[in-house]
């Protein structure tokens, strides 16, 4: 692909190049949009490198350069360790662009020094520009354009340039570190609630299945076909949204439809509660999120599914005091740790619970860990 900052017809502007960059998502994405950006705005280049997720002021986790470089993990600390910029940058906080002959002198002077010799020289480019990009007194990504020697110095032009394109990238950098931050925490709070002993559901406008943690699947099963048939339909695969909970997602999204959004109406944060009609020990509570006036998302529905049951059942032969101990473990694995302590093996308390000897044992292992035991015999002297 031809560049230019020149608008001859079949001919790319550099300036058309920012639109990928503002639409990357993805680490990945955001690599491949800004190389090409950069080695069309500053060309001719002989390199350019994005610099990404500096912890404090020690090197970047993540770097895209083209063309790629092939180089050992010795390689690149040794490279990190005589490299003559880190220090300039750590003396300049907060310092928005520099020159490379600002830092090493004039090519003659740069060239007989050891890191010329064994990185810059390998590597193709004798100056160079750079853009940094900080949080606080820290910086938190970088970019680096290098030319050639012989090539044209980086000069006045150049800046302008870099200031120019120095915003866009610094929004696409921060929204794609935004993204990942979210993923991470939605992933933790997944995670959290996979293991609490109540169904959480999470739903979008249409009903469709957000977020469901293992006890929702389960009593979801519950729901829509009884505790006995429920066992064998235990599955992802097969989750189904009980009607009467689809009934109460359906009046709520009637009110919501109805209110005037110019009004500004309030919608009660609250659980509506219901219970199985056929088995009262079966509860579920439902409420709106996301449904306040003037948010563009579309509202979706939390759903809490719990067993009363659970409450009543004796606790094998659990002493009393013992018995808080189990709260702290999934119905599931509650039901797996009684049978345990009642003497049975794995392959026993599989088929008691209709379970796979796989799920059994998964669900085993997680009880010895939250519990912090080691073994079957621990476990049933924990419980004595």
């Amino acid at each position: 692909m031809k560049t230019t900052r020149g608008k001859k017809a079949g001919v790319v502007r550099w300036e058309e190049l920012i639109f990928p960059l503002h639409a990357a998502t993805e680490v990945e994405e955001l690599g491949r949009a800004a190389l090409p950006l950069l080695r069309a705005a500053f060309a001719p280049t002989a390199r350019a490198t994005l610099f990404l997720g500096h912890f404090g002021m020690r090197e970047a986790r993540r770097v895209f350069t083209d063309p790629p470089i092939t180089g050992s993990t010795e390689w690149y600390k040794e490279r990190g360790r005589i490299n003559p910029f880190t220090p300039y940058i750590g003396a300049h906080r907060r310092l928005t662009h520099y020159r490379f002959r600002d830092v090493v002198g004039p090519h003659e002077e740069f060239s007989t020094t050891e890191f010329f010799r064994r990185f810059a020289q390998p590597e193709g480019w004798a100056d160079g520009l750079s853009g940094l990009f900080w949080k606080g007194d820290e910086v938190k990504a970088m970019f680096s354009i290098y030319r050639a020697a012989g090539g044209p110095e980086f000069g006045p032009a150049d800046v302008e340039r870099l200031k120019a394109i120095r915003p866009h990238l610094e929004t696409a950098i921060d929204r794609v570190q935004l993204l990942h931050t979210e993923r991470l925490y939605r992933k933790v709070l997944e995670e959290f609630n996979r293991h609490i002993p109540l169904g959480l559901m999470l739903l979008d406008w249409d009903l469709r299945t957000v977020f469901a943690n293992t006890e929702a699947v389960k009593e979801c099963a519950v729901w829509c076909h009884g505790p006995k048939v429920a066992r064998g339909l235990i599955s992802r695969d097969r989750l189904e949204l009980p009607s009467p909970v689809q009934a109460v997602c359906e009046t709520m999204k009637a009110e919501i439809l109805r209110a005037n959004a110019k009004d500004r109406p309030e919608f009660a944060h609250v659980l509506q509660r219901l219970a199985h009609p056929s088995i009262p020990d079966r509860l579920a509570a439902v409420s709106a999120v996301n449904a306040e006036a003037g948010l563009l998302a579309k509202p979706g529905f939390l759903v809490v599914l719990e067993d009363r049951s659970l409450e009543r059942q004796p606790l094998a032969r659990v002493p009393v005091e013992k018995q808080r101990l189990l709260w702290a473990l999934t119905p599931s694995e509650r039901e797996v740790a009684l049978l345990i302590c009642e003497g049975c093996s794995n392959a026993e308390a599989a088929r008691r619970l209709k379970k796979s000897p796989l799920t059994t044992k998964k669900q085993l292992t997680s009880i010895f860990s939250k519990l912090n035991v080691r073994t079957r015999g621990r476990l049933m002297a924990l419980m004595r």
